[in-house]
């Protein structure tokens, strides 16, 4: 995981870098614009420099841990409901389609950068918007596994799931299950040989938190949060299911990460730990069916 994340990290600083160089380029070419009076150029060019400023706002903090976390504030994107998710990608694929147009006629781009451009907004369609709408809560006979399975404890409230498998007895090494209560979050990450790794963290010890697309057109995300104790846990989610979302997973810790931290800090009487790793056995009968922890 250590190294997704440095490599995940180092895509981000090449993005970066490419929005600063687009950023200085398209100004210039404002610049001359108006100065030569091409006023198509410079409308042009002051339109890709809007949008390098827009991926380096997009891209603020995604190398490292932003400030302190404050509950309500910031990952507008995440926060909002189905119907404005999917507004919102509506009018970035019109954008896109726009400019690509605007771009092969005037400009004669590449073939080949045209039809990456339509496989994004393809992707944004039938992947990511249909995800979006076909999101899957987990029923009460899935929560009650959970529960059966020691991940959950029966007194708390669970408020999103995500997971890249349909169901629990059909798990594969490399599937994960990621869980937000009320109190924790809650990652169980399957290996190999029978065994998977459950790591929790308290969500009212959480203090940073940092999310960032991956894969193609920003399909799956990497979500990362850490606590007082400086104690970090990082979540790929491949996002290639269309019935389970990271974005609606996200939006729901948020939520749930909200509501724990309006209640209150950390206290050393809560219940459970504000950071821990076990390993939990898979059930001998039936493979991949998780069943109750054993010491890691």
């Amino acid at each position: 995981m250590e190294e997704l994340v440095r490599s995940i990290q180092k895509q981000v600083r090449i993005k970066r870098f490419a929005c600063w160089a687009g950023l200085i380029m398209f100004g210039l070419c404002t610049l001359v614009g108006v100065a030569a009076e091409e006023w198509f150029m410079a409308l042009l060019g002051l339109a890709m420099t809007v949008l390098s400023i827009y991926g380096l706002t997009m891209m603020r903090g995604m190398t490292k841990f932003s400030k302190e976390y404050q509950p309500g504030k910031g990952y507008g994107y995440y926060r909002r409901t189905v119907q404005q998710k999917l507004r919102y990608l509506t009018w970035g694929q019109w954008l896109l389609g726009g400019f690509i147009v605007l771009m092969f006629f005037i400009y004669h781009v590449r073939l080949s950068a045209f039809l990456i451009a339509i496989l994004g907004i393809l992707t944004l369609q039938f992947n990511i918007k249909k995800r979006i709408k076909n999101h899957q809560e987990p029923d009460v006979a899935e929560l009650d596994e959970f529960v059966r399975m020691g991940i959950v404890s029966p007194h708390e409230q669970t408020i999103g799931v995500y997971k890249d498998f349909l169901h629990l007895s059909h798990t594969f090494q490399g599937n994960q299950i990621v869980i937000v209560t009320d109190k924790r979050l809650i990652s169980v990450f399957v290996e190999e040989q029978g065994r998977a790794l459950k790591t929790e963290m308290l969500l009212s010890s959480i203090n940073k938190i940092r999310a960032i697309g991956t894969g193609f057109q920003g399909q799956g995300l990497l979500l990362s949060v850490s606590n007082r104790d400086h104690n970090e846990l990082h979540i790929h989610m491949v996002g290639k299911s269309i019935y389970f979302s990271p974005e609606q997973f996200v939006g729901s810790l948020l939520r749930a990460l909200d509501a724990a931290l309006k209640i209150g800090s950390y206290s050393k009487e809560e219940t459970f730990p504000a950071y821990q790793q076990t390993r939990i056995s898979l059930h001998p009968l039936e493979q991949g069916l998780l069943h109750k922890p054993t010491t890691a």
